[in-house]
C-alpha cells in the first residue's frame, strides 16, 4: 500500500507542475459547459424542472470529465520507445504504477476544478443535494473511474503485440460519445438504444454517477444500475491482468 501511496502522490505533484494547462483545461470545460447550458435550455424551456435537473447532470458530467482524465498516451509513447522491457524487473507490476499515477493525477483535478463548479450550481440557483445522494455520486463515480481505466489501459496494452491500437482505442471513443450518456442521458434516447446501452459499461462511467446527482436515478434501477457497474469493474480489471500478464510472458520469452 505505500508504494501505491507513492505513486498516487507523484501523479498529484506532476499534474500540479501544470498550473497553465490545467487552468485552460477548466476554461476549457467551461466553454464547453455553457454551450449545453444553451442547447438544453432552448430544448426544455417548456419543462422548467427536468432542465434544472439536466442542469444538475451536465455539471456531474463535467465534474466526471475531471476525473476521467486517462493520459494513456504516454503509456503507448513508452511501449513504442521500447521502455516497457525495464518495467518487467521493477517490483511493482506496470498497470498498477499507472493506475495509482493516473488516480494522483485525477485527484488533484478534482480539488482544483470542485470549487469552480461549486460557484457555477449556487449561480443557477439549484437545490443542495442532500449527503446521501452525495455518497452515491462518489462511489459510482469512483467505480465508474475503474471501468474506464482498466479498459482504456487494456487496450494500450494492444502496444505489447503491435504498435497500431490507435483504431481501438478510438472505437472505445465512439462508444462513449454515444452509450455513455456524457453528451445526452440515456433516458432521452431512443427507449430501445437505451436500454442497450444501460447494459454496456460506457453507461456506468458518466450516466449512471451523473443520473445519481441529478436526482434522476434511484430505487431498483439504481441498485441494478450500480450491480453492473461492479460487474464491468471486475470485467475491466480481469482483462487488464490477463493482458499484462500475457503480454509480460510474451517479453520474456523473447528476451526482453
Amino acid at each position: 500500500m505505500r508504494a501505491i501511496y507513492a505513486f498516487v502522490s507523484q501523479g498529484f505533484r506532476q499534474q500540479a507542475a501544470y498550473k497553465v494547462e490545467g487552468w485552460l483545461g477548466i476554461f476549457s470545460s467551461l466553454i464547453w459547459f455553457v454551450i449545453y447550458i444553451g442547447i438544453w435550455s432552448a430544448l426544455l424551456q417548456g419543462d422548467p424542472e427536468a432542465l434544472q435537473r439536466q442542469m444538475m447532470y451536465i455539471i456531474a458530467g463535467q465534474f466526471l470529465g475531471e476525473l476521467n482524465f486517462l493520459p494513456t498516451w504516454e503509456v503507448g509513447a513508452k511501449f513504442r520507445q521500447g521502455d516497457v522491457g525495464l518495467e518487467l524487473i521493477k517490483p511493482v507490476a506496470l498497470p498498477v504504477r499507472i493506475l495509482a499515477d493516473f488516480f494522483g493525477r485525477s485527484l488533484f483535478r478534482l480539488l482544483r476544478s470542485t470549487p469552480v463548479y461549486i460557484i457555477i450550481w449556487i449561480a443557477l440557483g439549484l437545490p443542495a443535494p442532500g449527503l446521501g445522494r452525495l455518497g452515491l455520486f462518489v462511489l459510482t463515480g469512483l467505480t465508474g473511474w475503474v471501468i474506464i481505466a482498466t479498459l482504456t489501459l487494456s487496450l494500450t496494452l494492444i502496444a505489447l503485440w503491435t504498435v497500431q491500437f490507435d483504431e481501438a482505442e478510438q472505437l472505445f471513443g465512439i462508444g462513449m460519445s454515444l452509450f455513455s450518456g456524457s453528451l445526452i442521458p440515456l433516458y432521452y434516447l431512443p427507449v430501445w438504444v437505451g436500454n442497450v446501452a444501460k447494459f454496456l459499461p460506457f453507461a456506468g462511467i458518466f450516466f449512471v454517477p451523473s443520473a445519481v446527482l441529478a436526482g434522476t436515478l434511484g430505487g431498483a434501477a439504481l441498485l441494478e444500475a450500480m450491480l453492473l457497474q461492479i460487474l464491468w469493474a471486475g470485467v475491466g480489471l480481469g482483462i487488464l491482468t490477463s493482458m499484462w500478464r500475457a503480454g509480460s510472458t510474451k517479453l520474456v520469452m523473447q528476451g526482453g
